[in-house]
């Protein structure tokens, strides 16, 4: 098959909004020559479009999303008629809210701006490249410090210190790194689970009300076939996109499009919290280590002094005597002589 004629992006997305595009039937495209054909879907043409406009998946779904529910809002409040018939819907469910009520969902709880991408996927990328950087660090570190013991070279008080602190760098980069990790993980499914409209049952109705319905209910109002009552008909026909159903539709596949790669993002970060975590039982077992040393290394404890002893003589006779010249009995020396310095069994010799 030659080289394809696929839609711009700009043009794919506005026949997208439009309903001119069915979001869950496969699109044609041709070759450059226009004699052949293929069938392909509308994701798959999308991701095309990613590698040859350098935009991420997110960002033509993120902007796909905000331009339909702008489109529907839109029709709402200029069409009095497509706002009555879908409070009629509402009804239906027993609800009372506005038709605009329908398109309300959690994201304004984490502060996201309709229009912007719904994830950055730098960070994804940013997180990763720390990943994959730790990792070489450790395997660095470890094969220097393997060939040094091959190499039988002694240890250094300056090589002990370097690597100490080099490790105590990487295991605080490495746990910074899993705390934003996890924290971007626990983002992305938040918003996942809050992307969802409150309302999403009724627009999954409204997507299944073509065109006729809407004018069969405007048929049934109708008190007479004045040439007023004709000309409403005839407006209300214009006001009413053909493919009215079509657009809620591409709006919840979008919808759905945009939670699969939210989950795809979530598992990806999830995905380096599991390359991570082995090295990190590296570092913090080194880490430990350090710490069992340094608490090994106590301080002396404080000499406690005698208690004063009174000051003694020994004779030429070997008999010890006190400053006054009376000799110290054994039962006077059990309290604090030479036998409480020394013991009984003590010898000179």
């Amino acid at each position: 098959m030659d080289q394809l004629n696929y839609y711009d992006l700009e043009n794919i997305i506005s026949k997208c909004v439009s309903g001119e595009i069915d979001m869950h039937e496969p699109i044609e495209v041709t070759n450059k020559l226009k004699n052949q054909r293929t069938e392909m879907s509308i994701l798959k043409h999308l991701l095309i479009l990613c590698q040859s406009d350098k935009k991420s998946l997110i960002h033509i779904l993120s902007v796909l999303r905000y331009k339909i529910k702008s489109h529907l809002l839109e029709l709402i409040n200029d069409s009095a008629f497509i706002r009555h018939y879908i409070q009629n819907v509402i009804h239906e469910w027993s609800l009372h809210v506005t038709p605009a009520d329908l398109f309300k969902d959690g994201l304004d709880q984490c502060d996201y701006h309709e229009g912007d991408d719904l994830y950055d996927y730098g960070q994804l990328i940013n997180e990763k490249k720390c990943s994959q950087d730790g990792g070489h660090k450790l395997k660095v570190l470890e094969d220097g410090l393997k060939t040094r013991q091959e190499e039988y070279k002694p240890m250094t008080s300056e090589f002990a210190g370097l690597i100490q602190d080099k490790v105590r760098d990487l295991h605080t980069e490495c746990y910074d790194c899993m705390g934003r990790i996890k924290s971007q993980a626990s983002d992305t499914m938040e918003k996942g689970q809050l992307l969802d409209p409150k309302h999403k049952d009724v627009i999954i109705d409204l997507s299944s009300k073509t065109k006729a319905t809407y004018l069969e209910y405007s048929d049934r109002l109708k008190e007479d076939s004045s040439a007023f009552s004709t000309f409403l008909s005839e407006k209300q026909d214009l006001d009413i996109p053909d493919n009215i159903h079509t657009i809620f539709l591409n709006y919840l596949i979008t919808l759905n499009m945009i939670k699969k790669e939210m989950n795809f993002i979530t598992h990806s970060f999830k995905g380096l919290l599991t390359d991570i975590q082995p090295k990190m039982v590296v570092l913090t077992k080194f880490m430990d280590g350090l710490n069992e040393l340094e608490d090994l290394v106590e301080d002396p404890e404080p000499v406690h002094q005698q208690e004063d002893l009174p000051e003694l003589i020994i004779d030429n006779s070997g008999q010890v005597r006190q400053p006054d010249g009376g000799v110290m009995q054994n039962k006077n020396l059990e309290s604090g002589g030479l036998s409480a310095i020394f013991g009984d069994g003590f010898s000179f010799f």
